[in-house]
């Protein structure tokens, strides 16, 4: 039995899973009241001292620049007090000496896919969730591909275009992240963006809108277009694709035609990424923190 936590910008989720990554048993609570770092550790530490659960160690997903070898926050603005904090020591002391690992909360999301999820009958796969920004894992021999300054898979800063007019570079977060989509769409259909959200976009969709249509297909071709690159930059056996808005069918459905639109356009010289959705949504933290804390026990 492992007791994991998933650190969110406003609440924190937590819960008991066994060897096999099923969770037990799960909680969730607003860290609003949370301002120090002593009060963060006593919160934490006291969870898992008055838990009715034997564990065998702690996990932790956290947003953030993570060194996950030394388990330590390098850059996280939700948690000011955390930065620069080696959370995993400082949570161990606190609680019996037991062992706590510490990861990404994106990078968890594409180690819960690696081990029991869409990309588990694979080695080397990729992970794109759409939300706020584009978030991202890129997995190498199923653990996970930090690079020489732990910003692999810190996708949303990809350079997409160059607008002259404005002098300005646009970034795939603000083509393609869901974010983006709903701002474009007010955009185009003269309403606030507060009226708008992922719902909004579909249903529009299923009714044919043709504006909406217009701005969905737009925005397959610009999904398509990065994972064409990240498929010849890491060469993954497959991508799957995550967030809120990825459960929609015409998404996964519309991003693959824009691939094979792709592929024909380059007279068939490409080879055309496998590309599926995430299997875990809201547990993937959960699971992916698992996961990493087997890898380097």
């Amino acid at each position: 039995m492992y007791l994991v936590f998933d650190i969110g910008g406003t609440a924190i989720k937590y819960a008991y899973l066994n060897e096999e990554g099923t969770i037990l048993e799960r909680h969730e609570f607003l860290s609003n009241s949370l301002h120090t770092l002593p009060e963060f550790i006593e919160c934490l530490s006291r969870i898992y001292h008055e838990g009715k659960h034997k564990v065998e160690g702690i996990a932790l997903a956290c947003p953030g620049v993570i060194d996950a070898q030394k388990g330590k926050i390098l850059v996280i603005s939700a948690y000011p007090y955390l930065n620069e904090v080696c959370l995993t020591e400082e949570l161990s002391k606190a609680c019996d000496g037991i062992k706590v690992t510490l990861e990404n909360d994106g990078k968890c999301a594409g180690l819960a896919e690696a081990w029991i999820g869409n990309a588990s009958a694979y080695q080397d796969s990729i992970v794109v969730v759409f939300g706020t920004g584009i978030g991202g894992a890129i997995i190498k021999n199923k653990a996970v591909h930090h690079g020489g300054h732990r910003l692999a898979g810190e996708i949303s800063t990809i350079i997409s275009d160059y607008d002259a007019a404005k002098n300005k570079f646009i970034t795939w977060a603000d083509t393609s992240s869901t974010k983006a989509l709903c701002q474009i769409t007010a955009n185009r259909l003269n309403l606030p963006v507060s009226e708008v959200n992922g719902y909004f976009i579909f249903e529009k969709a299923e009714q044919n809108d043709p504006i909406v249509l217009d701005i969905l297909n737009q925005f397959y071709i610009d999904v398509a277009v990065q994972l064409y690159n990240l498929q010849y930059m890491y060469d993954p056996e497959i991508i799957c694709l995550g967030g809120g808005i990825s459960k929609q069918p015409r998404v996964l459905e519309g991003v693959q035609k824009a691939l094979e639109h792709i592929y024909n356009e380059t007279k068939k010289q490409l080879l055309i990424p496998k590309v599926t959705t995430c299997k875990y949504y809201n547990d993937a933290n959960l699971i992916g923190a698992l996961y990493h804390f087997k890898q380097i026990r």
